[in-house]
């Protein structure tokens, strides 16, 4: 990827959502873009088994998959992946 050198990505305090009631508070022209992703891993046996999910509070969507064989990393991005799926 081309990141812009010396970018700051980070997100103040003042932006930062730590739940879906959040979400309520903000204008309804922000609300469409609000998507909660996460993804995560746990090992049964000798197997891995990861699980990917994302929900939009305004759109109520909801998607989920999951399958053997890898990371919460992976699990993690393909969560991020499912939502850019929602957003188109």
């Amino acid at each position: 990827m081309d990141w812009p050198e010396g970018k700051d990505f980070t997100v103040s305090p003042e932006e930062e959502v730590t739940s879906a009631e959040e979400c309520n508070k903000w204008p309804e022209n922000e609300k469409q873009y609000a998507l909660f992703t996460d993804g995560s891993c746990h090992t049964v046996g000798k197997h891995q088994r990861w699980k990917a999910a994302v929900w939009s509070p305004t759109q109520r969507v909801t998607e989920a998959t999951e399958q053997q064989g890898e990371s919460s990393q992976f699990a993690k991005v393909k969560a991020i992946q499912l939502a850019l799926d929602v957003a188109e």
